[in-house]
């Protein structure tokens, strides 16, 4: 009997012995393992949606252009203008707006319509390159523009998404159209410029 107390006696001391030998604090720090894999990265956020020129009609358009020209030193009954982006195809199939500012005012009159004090009417015409703009009295007649009168005109390209062989003029209505339902008067230039964002 006490053969056997002796032997677990010896056996509980050399398990403590064992476990203060073994501490973290004696064992000399062995090499560093290799490098684990890197994490793979995230999947990039989907780009968010490029904004366009202006508000979206119905139709998917957007692309419009403004061309501003200084008429200050124009004079007589004819003005022309040289507009290389108006092509055929924008002819037939894209909507052409134009305004002009008076000296005499802040506002930009539509045209064709009356001038400034009602004093002409404006007649606009359009060939390939070319914006022409012409002056006439109420009766008809040439009227001629003094120089200076006209400070600035502004022309307005809307490009429609319907140009397609066999489809003339069907993009201009429903460019027309999408303005009338949203509202938007083509006679007024702020609202026009408004709805498209295009600067003042």
């Amino acid at each position: 009997m006490k053969t056997h107390s002796k032997t677990k006696f010896v056996i509980l001391a050399l398990l403590v012995a064992f476990s203060f030998s073994c501490s973290p604090e004696d064992g000399a720090t062995g090499p560093q393992g290799p490098p684990g894999a890197d994490g793979t990265n995230g999947t990039n956020g989907a780009d968010g949606a490029d904004g366009t020129n202006g508000a979206d009609g119905a139709d998917g358009n957007a692309n419009v252009q403004t061309f501003i020209f200084d008429t200050s030193a124009e004079s007589g009954s004819l003005i022309v203008l040289m507009v290389p982006e108006i092509t055929q195809d924008v002819l037939d199939n894209d909507v052409i707006l134009s305004y002009f500012k008076p000296a005499n005012s802040s506002l930009y009159y539509p045209m064709p319509g009356g001038g400034y004090s009602a004093r002409y009417i404006t007649r606009p015409y359009y060939r390939v390159g070319q914006f022409y703009i012409s002056f006439h009295n109420w009766d008809g007649t040439d009227y001629s523009l003094p120089v200076g009168d006209i400070l600035e005109m502004k022309i307005i390209l809307i490009e429609s998404s319907s140009n397609k062989p066999g489809e003339a003029n069907q993009g201009k209505q429903k460019i027309y159209n999408e303005l009338r339902q949203a509202g938007v008067d083509i006679n007024d230039y702020q609202a026009v410029s408004d709805y498209y964002g295009l600067a003042h």
